[in-house]
């Protein structure tokens, strides 16, 4: 199982685009397939949140919300 998560104050739909990047290259970089993809921010721009969805990561306003 593996799971890249980013903690950020807030996030916009470009900081979103960025963090699919980060974990594209860490599972291309490390031959790995990545399972869950978690950002953790209590300020999701609402534009950013369907960009998300498109790009399977989960959103999660506080870190006592994420479900394993």
């Amino acid at each position: 199982l593996t799971i890249v998560c980013e903690l950020k104050s807030s996030i916009d739909k470009a900081g979103m685009y960025v963090f699919g990047r980060k974990a594209e290259f860490y599972a291309k970089n490390q031959n790995r397939v990545v399972d869950r993809k978690i950002v953790i921010s209590p300020m999701v721009d609402e534009r950013a949140i369907p960009v998300a969805k498109s790009l399977g990561i989960e959103t999660y306003s506080y870190a006592d919300m994420v479900v394993s």
